[in-house]
């Protein structure tokens, strides 16, 4: 597969960050896009199959009891 190319506009702010990141990790600006649009898209399949997981589990009427959710709640103080 061959590479292709594009383009995006950015601040200028963000444009420095990049570099600053690239500079430290000792890669180059290009390395550091892809690796960010990479970890992009993963995370995004990451959700929507969970998404997809929660909506079966909802159909198929796994929630969780009061007794759960009360438990849960009071873990975290709400």
């Amino acid at each position: 597969m061959g590479t292709l190319s594009t383009s995006f506009r950015t601040s200028p702010e963000t444009l420095s960050s990049l570099d600053i990141i690239a500079k430290d990790l000792g890669r180059s600006r290009n390395w550091v896009l892809n690796k960010a649009v990479q970890d992009f898209l993963e995370h995004q399949a990451w959700f929507k199959q969970q998404v997809q997981e929660g909506i079966k589990a909802a159909d198929n009427g796994e929630f969780a009891t009061e007794e759960e959710m009360t438990k849960l709640f009071s873990k975290f103080g709400a």
